[in-house]
């Protein structure tokens, strides 16, 4: 594991703690600067290993240091991968030990970068993460939130456990294999918002983490991938395209134009079942009475209008129930919406489902239904995959 420098790199030690729980041995590697933030003791005393600091071993055991330490080593991580370290990836740089090691390494590797927001939207960095991505390396990508600097935007290290699921990931073979290439897959993510009037909406507590880990799976096996997005508030990743609908009318447009050159939709959004009949164009005065009544009317259900219109694609559906009696309910909107799959979660576990980095689901499909502990959003994304996928190449076959 290689650590940069950065106020991130204390996550660093919690990325390997989380490692060494799931039965892996450890070997860390510092930049200098790194040792700014986190002694290399923390890290010597957790491995139980020393950490490699010096781009040249002692002088009294001459070696190849950079070689050695690649020994043995199945998967190289760097995290926090700063904006200079990824640079010097790109170009093939040797200044450190650490960049000796990723030169010299002929294993799978993954980069999580942590950057400020500016430097991680540099055309630059973009530069070298294309770079590092056409070289086949693999990409945790960073979360969007608070910085140490203040700011608030994308650029800060990805959650311990995701980075820790991306590793699991490479190491289980899931990662870069190209499953999908040749496809395209369409996801809608957020939630929809409704407007009451120019100020205000009826909307929903729906983040977009769900689609956004759909999007970023399929694209990393190959998949040309189309999220329709509905007020999510995350950073947008390369090689995926964007489309904006924040509301119900504006998504199933949207959804509708797209669809016909999709090989998979998977219908993540939480769309809204219902919106006021009449918005108000400017705000309302909240002065003017006491209460407020507002009449709502049904909105168009996307997933089974999309249905009816279908060809040769796989149909993936969400149901966010509440309670006990949900799995029954989403088992009736498969049947009841003609889809090929529906991703039953409950909305009633707490730090799942809605704004959680976890979630908790069922996949239930056309012949079997696979329930799944709670699990990081990316991994249920791929068992979600690896369920739809074979529906693909099936239909695929029958052309």
């Amino acid at each position: 594991m290689g650590v940069t420098g950065g106020i991130a790199a204390y996550k660093s030690l919690d990325v390997l703690r989380i490692l060494q729980r799931h039965g892996h041995g450890v070997s860390v590697v510092m930049t200098h600067t790194a040792e700014r933030f986190v002694g290399s003791a923390s890290f010597a005393a957790l491995s139980g290993r020393e950490v490699g600091t010096a781009l040249f071993g002692d002088a009294e055991q001459p070696g190849y240091h950079h070689l050695d330490v690649n020994d043995g080593m199945d998967l190289m991580l760097v995290a926090p991968a700063s904006a200079n370290t990824i640079s010097q990836m790109a170009s093939g740089a040797a200044s450190s030990l650490l960049t000796s090691c990723y030169l010299a390494f002929r294993g799978p590797v993954v980069v999580a970068p942590a950057m400020n927001t500016s430097m991680w939207l540099h055309p630059a960095t973009e530069r070298n993460i294309a770079t590092l991505r056409a070289d086949g390396v693999h990409l945790v990508e960073p979360e969007s939130g608070l910085l140490a600097d203040g700011a608030v935007g994308p650029g800060r290290l990805a959650e311990p456990a995701s980075i820790v699921d991306a590793v699991e990931a490479v190491l289980a073979g899931r990662a870069g294999t190209r499953d999908l290439a040749g496809r395209t897959v369409l996801i809608s993510a957020g939630g929809t918002r409704e407007p009451i009037d120019a100020v205000r909406y009826v909307g929903n507590r729906s983040s977009g983490r769900m689609g956004w880990a759909l999007a970023a799976a399929a694209r990393d096996r190959g998949a040309d991938v189309v999220v329709v997005q509905a007020n999510v508030d995350l950073p947008r990743e390369q090689g995926i395209r964007y489309v904006d609908a924040p509301t119900a009318a504006a998504m199933r447009d949207a959804c509708r134009a797209e669809f016909p050159a999709c090989d998979m939709l998977i219908m993540c959004a939480a769309v809204a079942d219902y919106r006021p009949v009449d918005a108000a164009d400017g705000k309302l005065d909240k002065s003017k009475a006491d209460a407020l009544t507002v009449e709502m009317e049904r909105t168009t259900d996307i997933l089974a209008e999309l249905s009816a219109l279908r060809e040769d694609q796989v149909l993936v559906g969400f149901a966010a129930e509440h309670g006990p009696e949900g799995l029954e309910r989403a088992r009736g909107k498969r049947a009841r919406k003609a889809v090929d799959i529906v991703v039953h979660n409950d909305a009633a576990v707490e730090g799942a489902a809605f704004e959680g980095a976890d979630n908790i689901i069922t996949i239930i499909g056309p012949e079997s239904e696979q329930a799944l502990p709670r699990m990081s959003k990316r991994d249920c994304a791929e068992r979600i995959l690896d369920a739809a996928r074979p529906l693909v190449e099936a239909l695929a076959s029958r052309a």
